[in-house]
């Protein structure tokens, strides 16, 4: 194995487990309603990107260390349809509020606050598809 495709596959690993933890985190919530969607959600998307930097690694890039470059480089390269596009993006535009307390104006914005079941619900489902997507990105690019 090739250092490139060493690297790819620990991203895709992390990607893997991060999945397992916001899965985890996800019934724990349910189980002790408890206010962890925004866990969820960050790891969701935690996931995706360690996702999209397996893709990355496996053709030899190097890994930008911006969340928006390195959506953007990944998108550049393989090209994906536009849902899987859209899912990316509309993650990449939660990710902050997920795990930042935020104060813009005089409304302060807190994770745990903004985000519902529901919310983590779509979060999973979504990574679950990205990373099967990236996937197969991976094998059919090789």
């Amino acid at each position: 194995m090739n250092i490139n495709q060493d690297q790819s596959s620990k991203y895709l690993e992390e990607a893997e487990l991060t999945l397992l933890a916001a899965e985890a985190v996800f019934k724990r919530a349910k189980d002790e309603r408890r206010q962890l969607w925004a866990n969820v959600v960050k790891s969701c998307y935690d996931c995706m990107e360690q996702a999209l930097s397996s893709a990355l690694a496996s053709r030899g890039e190097v890994i930008p260390r911006e969340h928006p470059a390195k959506v953007k480089l990944f998108i550049n390269l393989f090209r994906p349809s536009e849902d899987l596009k859209q899912k990316i993006f509309f993650w990449l535009g939660r990710r902050a509020r997920a795990q930042y307390v935020d104060m813009v104006g005089d409304k302060l914005y807190v994770p745990h606050e903004l985000f519902t079941k529901d919310d983590a619900e779509k979060a999973l489902t979504d990574c679950r598809h990205v990373l099967k997507k990236i996937k197969e990105y991976i094998l059919n690019h090789k």
